[in-house]
């Protein structure tokens, strides 16, 4: 009976992981498809994080906050993308604060 209790905890333990590892590499993907419209598109800022966020939300349906800044990068304008989040509570382990972060190069005349 102990070694069923231990089993269940390390499973639990590596389903909460993987879990973990699955939104963390889907809202990067996110971030950086939203870092790549807002650094091509005439349309500003807002068309790279609505973007981001459209995709975290269909994908992972969960509260998430999407921030676009610009930052200097070798002497070039580039914009960042960060979709943060919480990560779900799974049984014995609470869930945590996830945030993943997207770059793109500014490309022609960008408007802010």
């Amino acid at each position: 009976m102990l070694v069923a209790a231990l089993v269940v905890a390390v499973a639990l333990g590596v389903l909460h992981l993987v879990l973990a590892a699955h939104l963390r590499s889907t809202m990067a993907a996110c971030a950086a498809e939203g870092a790549r419209v807002a650094a091509v598109s005439r349309q500003g800022d807002d068309a790279g994080a609505s973007r981001a966020f459209a995709c975290a939300e269909a994908s992972l349906g969960a509260d998430l906050a999407v921030d676009v800044a610009h930052v200097e990068t070798a002497g070039r304008d580039t914009v960042r993308v960060t979709v943060s989040g919480r990560m779900p509570a799974l049984s014995l382990w609470r869930g945590g604060a996830v945030e993943a972060a997207g770059r793109a190069l500014v490309e022609g005349d960008h408007e802010r």
